[in-house]
């Protein structure tokens, strides 16, 4: 009798241990198309930024406020994400599929508040403070948000036990975070290229939309391609 006890505990562990298996290989599939399509998404409204950030630059003389449309990204992802499964029969929630949803929804609550707080700060800061001592103490958007990026990715590479996700997390994050943090990219513009003044600032205003873009494509879509690729 405590034979067929101990058998039977046994079998209930295999059973649960290959049911969480299973809705972790579902989940890594619907994770990639996630990733797939956020970083489409990130890729292209990365793009659209800079070309308005450009427009109101030469038109308004007003630096950075394509930016704002970062806004609309999260309904954007939501929207393409609606549209791409619309067909797709609804899946129950599991344990991991919900550890992987508020892992993302977390990013998003923090992200969201920190823009708008950058904003707020941003909007205060420049009229309430001289140039100088502005422009050493505002917040810089881009390397935060590319690293709250970065460790979502990774930790949905560790609930899904995919070590390489784990990998383009971390590194991507990082990298991406060092470029922004320190000036990288504008101090390779205004060494390399003979740019006006005007120019130099409409170019750098859009420089963090390539930090972006270039995550969006390393850290989102590749990712997303090959757990989609991985889970077929």
């Amino acid at each position: 009798m405590e034979e067929n006890s101990n058998l039977t505990a046994e079998r209930s562990l295999e059973i649960i241990t290959e049911q969480i298996e299973r809705s972790r290989q579902a989940v890594s599939k619907t994770t990639g198309e996630s990733l797939y399509v956020s970083g489409l998404c990130t890729a292209g409204m990365a793009v659209v930024v800079a070309v308005v950030n450009m427009i109101t630059m030469n038109t308004f003389g007003a630096a950075g406020l394509g930016h704002l449309l970062w806004l609309v990204l999260p309904v954007v992802i939501w929207l393409a994400s609606r549209r791409f499964n619309k067909e797709r029969a609804k899946a129950p929630v599991s344990l991991v599929g919900s550890m992987v949803a508020k892992t993302w929804t977390t990013f998003a609550v923090f992200v969201l508040g920190f823009f708008v707080i950058a904003i707020i700060w941003g909007f205060l800061g420049a009229r309430l403070m001289p140039p100088s001592e502005f422009k050493i103490i505002h917040i810089r958007v881009a390397p935060v948000i590319v690293l709250l990026m970065g460790m979502a990715v990774t930790i949905t590479g560790h609930i899904l036990r995919q070590r390489w996700l784990v990998r383009f997390g971390i590194i991507a994050g990082l990298l991406c975070f060092v470029w922004e943090h320190f000036y990288m990219g504008e101090w390779l513009l205004l060494h390399l290229l003979p740019l006006t003044p005007h120019e130099s600032a409409a170019y750098i205003a859009s420089m963090p939309c390539l930090t972006i873009f270039v995550f969006a494509l390393v850290g989102l879509l590749l990712p997303g391609m090959m757990l989609k690729k991985q889970c077929r």
